[in-house]
């Protein structure tokens, strides 16, 4: 799935927390974050803060953020990430 999306981004980083990953994409640091297999307590105050700068944070096809994958970008990049993830089916497998 990673080998899929590279093509179309610049870089992936990660910074060892779902919530310090989260509220970097709020500040404007990442462009934009997605990740599969969060707990809600890995995305509930990250996910908050991303929320009330502006970002659009959800699952794949309309689903709510979860351990199926969470998403947060701003509205300009939601949908094309979005949409990759799903073509790429991120959300499936282990």
């Amino acid at each position: 799935m990673l080998h899929g999306l590279l093509g179309h981004v610049r870089d992936i980083r990660r910074f060892g927390s779902a919530a310090l990953d989260l509220c970097a994409a709020a500040g404007g640091q990442l462009d934009a974050y997605y990740e599969k297999g969060l707990n809600p307590w890995d995305h509930a105050a990250g996910g908050l803060v991303a929320t009330e700068a502006g970002l659009v944070v959800a699952g794949l096809g309309g689903a709510p953020p979860g351990v199926d994958m969470v998403v947060a970008a701003p509205p300009a990049l939601f949908k094309p990430l979005h949409d990759r993830l799903a073509e790429l089916d991120a959300a499936g497998g282990p």
